[in-house]
């Protein structure tokens, strides 16, 4: 007997941005012109134009052990380009740990606060010098975008693949 085997479609990580300075959060305007308008050190766009219908994301940067950031995470479903408005979705707290990537290191601890998605959004974390993860499905939603309210680190890579 012959096992057949599925072949599973393996996906690099993606450097969707770099976030360089901290960025106040959206409150009373989400536009997509608002967010345009933003300083683009201080925000990371990411678009899975791929027809990804789950991401999964890590988290690293120029920075040392123990580093606390807060990435505020929104989306905005817009098709056709028009410009619509983003929604909060969650609110990520990423602790660095000592597992490198080059000058980087990874955050080896995520929590998720304020989630307001339409699905669990799954974070995969040991808080033991690992690589920490979230994963979401992306709900038809065509745009993600990442503020870092508050920067500890010099820098917040932010890397995405599809799952």
């Amino acid at each position: 007997m012959n096992l057949s085997i599925p072949i599973v479609r393996q996906n690099a990580w993606k450097v969707a941005g770099t976030i360089t300075t901290s960025q106040a959060a959206l409150t009373t305007n989400k536009s997509a012109a608002t967010v345009d308008a933003l300083t683009a050190t201080g925000v990371v766009k990411l678009r899975p134009n791929d027809g990804s219908v789950s991401l999964e994301l890590r988290f690293k940067g120029l920075a040392t052990d123990a580093d606390s950031n807060v990435l505020n995470v929104y989306a905005m479903r817009d098709p056709k380009g028009t410009g619509d408005h983003y929604t909060l979705i969650g609110t990520l707290t990423l602790t660095t740990g000592t597992q490198t990537d080059g000058t980087n290191l990874f955050a080896d601890t995520a929590v998720i606060t304020s989630e307001l998605w339409i699905d669990d959004i799954v974070v995969m974390s040991d808080a033991a010098n690992g690589i920490a993860r979230v994963a979401l499905n992306t709900q038809g939603y065509t745009h993600f975008l990442f503020i870092c309210t508050t920067l500890a680190s010099t820098s917040v890579i932010v890397d995405s693949t599809r799952i």
